[in-house]
């Protein structure tokens, strides 16, 4: 993704996960959120996933190359802000 955007994309997948790779949260509609950047895997088909670098680049992808990070609510909460000082 953008190098302009690593240091909060960064902050959003420590809000996200707490850096862990296999973070998993199961949502009230039976759908799980999947890695460092929780993806959906309803909302984003095939692109959840705990793999490193295949959760980076659902998140680049997702994040349209890091221009838009209000698909995760911690970014739109603003809980990322703090996360990688």
């Amino acid at each position: 993704g953008s190098s302009t955007a690593a240091f909060l994309a960064a902050e959003v997948a420590m809000a996200e996960s707490g850096g862990q790779q296999d973070a998993t949260n199961v949502n009230t509609d039976g759908s799980t959120d999947e890695g460092y950047w929780q993806i959906n895997n309803y909302a984003h088909p095939g692109q959840a996933t705990f793999d490193p670098l295949g959760n980076a680049k659902a998140a680049v992808s997702i994040s349209a190359d890091g221009t838009n990070w209000t698909p995760w609510m911690t970014y739109d909460s603003g809980k990322q802000n703090g996360q990688c000082q």
